[in-house]
Parts: structure tokens; sequence; C-alpha cells
């Protein structure tokens, strides 16, 4: 009898762990769609605790190790157009000194917890003498730098630490 009372108690537990567990799988999918490893490594585990057996939590840990870099990047990617630019008034400014001038506009925006690190790789000086000209208001600012990219000729990557910029392959015309 004692075995059957115990039996029925777990059974009655089981479900509000299930619903538990579920609930927080389902954060951790919202996690990584966001670009955030550590909340979404946090709930993954936490699903494990609660339920060791979950193959889709274990799948889910293995697949944020392997691509802990590329969700970063969307992390980078989702922070940028978090921060509304006020104004921008590029008239001819050379194109390094936008990007220069954009980043510094989200660090105070973002009162220095974020910085966008862009990076521009151009051996070639193919941006060198671009210019760009630019006037909008309550922009977000990864909208603004694909404005500034789509005039200068050039492409970003995001990365975990940086947003790597450098001039588009122009095909021959």
């Amino acid at each position: 009898m004692k075995k059957l009372i115990l039996a029925l108690a777990m059974i009655g537990l089981l479900p509000a762990s299930a619903d538990e567990a579920a609930e927080i799988y389902k954060q951790g999918l919202i996690a990584v769609k966001e670009g955030n490893v550590t909340a979404a490594d946090r709930a993954f585990r936490e699903v494990l605790r609660l339920q060791p057996g979950n193959a889709n939590a274990r799948y889910q840990l293995a697949e944020l190790k392997a691509n802990q870099g590329s969700i970063a990047a969307r992390a980078r990617s989702n922070k940028l157009g978090e921060y509304v630019i006020e104004q921008i008034d590029f008239d001819d400014s050379e194109f390094s000194e936008a990007i220069a001038a954009l980043g510094v506009m989200v660090e105070e925006k973002s009162k220095g917890e974020f910085a966008p690190n862009f990076m521009i790789q151009d051996p070639s000086k193919k941006l060198a003498d671009v210019t760009v000209s630019l006037q909008v208001k309550n922009v977000p600012a990864k909208a603004i730098l694909e404005m500034i990219l789509k005039q200068g000729g050039a492409v970003a990557k995001y990365e975990e630490h940086a947003i790597v910029i450098r001039p588009t392959a122009r095909t021959s015309e």
C-alpha cells in the first residue's frame, strides 16, 4: 500500500515537472533566437536537471556549443537594432568616418553598455574614396548601417565580438 501511495504521489508531480520543463525549454529556444547563449545554456541545463533523459535539451546544448559564435553574432545584430539614433546628417562624409561616427552614437545611446566594434577590412582600399550622404531622423542604428553600406558598396558580417565590413565584390559591367 505504501508503494502505491508513493507511486501516486510521484505521478502527481510528473505533470507539473513536465510542464515546467516544457516552459523552460521554450525559454531556452527564445534565448537562442535572441542570441543569448548564456540564458539558453542555463535553460537547457535546467530542463536536464528536471528531466535527465530529455533528448531535445541534450540536442540543443550540443547545437549551442557547436554554433555559439553565430548565435552570439545574432545577438550583436539584434542589439544594434535596439538603438534608435535621433538624427544623422552626413554630407559627403568619408565612408570610414561615417562608420566610426555611427559607432560612437550607438555607444553613447547605450550609455557605454554596447559597442558595435565596427572593423573595416579593405586591403584593396576600395572604400577609401567612397563618400556617404545621409540625412535621417529616428532610425534604428542597424538600418542606418545598412544605408551606409548600400551607399558605400559594402557588406557587413556580424561576428561574436565585432561587425566586419568589407567592400562587395564588384562585377565588371
